[in-house]
């Protein structure tokens, strides 16, 4: 029987990213400039600001430190839950 792990609300809003937000979250998380991003994105630095600000909002914080903090929060969160239990 399995058992049915509880979804962390972190995770809930990480899944409300659209694909490009995800995208642009990736390059943040490898520490790339907007500029960079829209190079290897194929798209505006406009546009990669607007994919910055919707995942601010959908993840509720305020910049990319805060964005980094909670990515690895989350994996460490993740790595506690796939340890057994003692």
């Amino acid at each position: 029987m399995s058992s049915i792990q509880p979804v962390s609300p972190a995770h809930l809003r990480l899944s409300s990213l659209s694909k490009r937000e995800m995208q642009v979250a990736q390059k943040i998380l490898q520490g790339l400039p907007n500029k960079t991003i829209a190079c290897e994105l194929f798209i505006s630095e406009r546009t990669v600001k607007f994919h910055c600000a919707n995942i601010y909002r959908k993840l509720e914080i305020r910049n990319r430190a805060a964005l980094m903090a909670r990515y690895f929060r989350y994996l460490y969160q993740a790595e506690d839950n796939s340890l057994p239990a003692a």
